[in-house]
């Protein structure tokens, strides 16, 4: 891997406090989280685990400033999340959160190297440096050789890999990562838990949120989510912070 995006990891953390959402009104109401406690430092490997319905998307969609709590504190990267008005978050979700979704979410009439440069994009970054950055996030990520080419020309573990180059480009505070395996086969997965493994061991602060065990193993903390409520939060023992 390339280290010019890695050797400047941020420090940023997020925290939540007494976080309740709620959907609906009445008898129809859903109640899908119940009060979470959550702190994540910087360079931590997170991994959420719960069944469905358990509020682990839920929570997911409030970590990336996707959705707002009803109640309670959200703070990432010193921001007050809840203070902020749509605009202040679009920018949030742009340059402190780097999104990794299951089915790699990239545009197929664009290369590779180009689906990494939109986030620079819609930040505004000149065509010339997003290129230049866009081609660093493709080689930390083993791809650069890859660069000029479709998504239906890339296996499914190489898309995923564009979309983990794409998330970092920005150098973002928090990776969060939704279930970054479920479209992929065995030795697909082996190769982008190991790029994980890379950025968690350069300080990437992670989040994924999986339903498989033995991606949560690969994280330094397993939280697991229930009815809404963290029912355990345990440190790996075979994974510690650097």
């Amino acid at each position: 891997m390339s280290t010019a995006i890695l050797d400047s990891a941020p420090t940023g953390v997020l925290e939540l406090r007494g976080i309740h959402q709620l959907y609906g009104t009445g008898d129809a109401q859903v109640h899908a989280l119940r009060g979470i406690d959550l702190s994540v430092a910087a360079g931590e490997y997170l991994a959420i685990m719960g069944p469905s319905g358990s509020g682990k998307s839920t929570l997911m969609n409030l970590l990336g400033c996707l959705d707002v709590a009803s109640s309670g504190k959200y703070s990432l990267a010193g921001h007050d999340v809840n203070e902020m008005d749509e605009k202040a978050l679009a920018r949030v979700r742009n340059k402190e959160i780097g999104f990794i979704f299951q089915s790699f979410n990239l545009v197929n009439r664009m290369t590779a190297v180009a689906n990494a440069e939109l986030p620079l994009v819609y930040g505004g970054v000149r065509r010339l440096e997003r290129r230049q950055r866009a081609l660093e996030a493709l080689e930390m990520v083993n791809l650069s050789h890859r660069a000029d080419h479709l998504p239906q020309a890339l296996s499914g573990g190489q898309q995923q890999r564009v979309a983990i180059a794409r998330a970092l480009v920005t150098n973002p505070t928090l990776l969060l990562a939704d279930e970054p395996t479920g479209n992929l086969d065995s030795e697909s997965t082996h190769e982008i838990l190991a790029i994980f493994d890379q950025l968690a061991a350069a300080g990437r602060t992670i989040v994924i949120i999986t339903h498989e065990e033995e991606v949560a193993a690969r994280a330094h903390r397993v939280l697991s989510i229930s009815d809404g409520l963290i029912v355990s939060d345990r440190t790996n023992p075979r994974r510690t912070l650097r």
